[in-house]
């Protein structure tokens, strides 16, 4: 409850900060962001056999993702800006019979330091919200409750390299990292 809470706090603040930025006379700058990525890292889930002899393992960090959010930036601070995001991070196996899949709603706060126009580096905050691994009737669903955890994110241009440090724990208290290092690419709207 007190993930979504927050959530609705940041949409509140966002919009606030983008009326803002059109009657400020552009001291301060608002963009769409659109963000997608792949990670892989993190302790084993899962390890799935197949009828031909061959396995594949889930780890909890792994799964590619998309998110949308916002970017700001401010005119007196020209090396400065703040991206908030939140997104859906999925992660399946290649079985043909059955659809065992983890799911998690990634929400990141990252400030940024251009380090020049084309350079970036963010340290920030992360959650994943509502982690679930389904298993489509092979067992159980399991539900993790996700820390909050930095992400690391070294960017050129419109591509970057991320780390993201957390871990998640299941029903029963049994703690697994979810950390993971990934690839993104994202792209601001409007991109002047």
């Amino acid at each position: 409850m007190k993930k979504i809470i927050f959530v609705l706090h940041l949409g509140l603040f966002l919009t606030t900060f983008q009326v803002l930025a059109q009657q400020s006379d552009q001291n301060l700058i608002a963009k769409f962001l659109i963000e997608g990525g792949i990670e892989y890292g993190g302790d084993e889930i899962l390890q799935v056999f197949f009828t031909n002899g061959e396995d594949q393992t889930m780890r909890a960090g792994q799964g590619g993702y998309i998110a949308v959010g916002g970017q700001l930036q401010f005119s007196s601070v020209k090396q400065f800006m703040l991206r908030a995001s939140i997104g859906i991070k999925y992660n399946t196996t290649a079985a043909d019979n059955a659809n065992i899949r983890l799911t998690r709603l990634p929400l990141n706060l990252t400030p940024y330091w251009k380090i020049n126009e084309d350079f970036r580096l963010g340290v920030g905050v992360t959650t994943h919200i509502n982690p679930v691994l389904k298993l489509d009737g092979f067992g159980s669903d399991v539900a993790f409750t996700s820390a909050v955890g930095p992400r690391f994110e070294f960017g050129f241009k419109w591509i970057a390299l991320t780390y993201t440090a957390i871990s998640y724990e299941d029903e029963t208290g049994e703690s697994f990292s979810a950390s993971s290092i990934g690839a993104s690419i994202s792209l601001t709207l409007p991109n002047k």
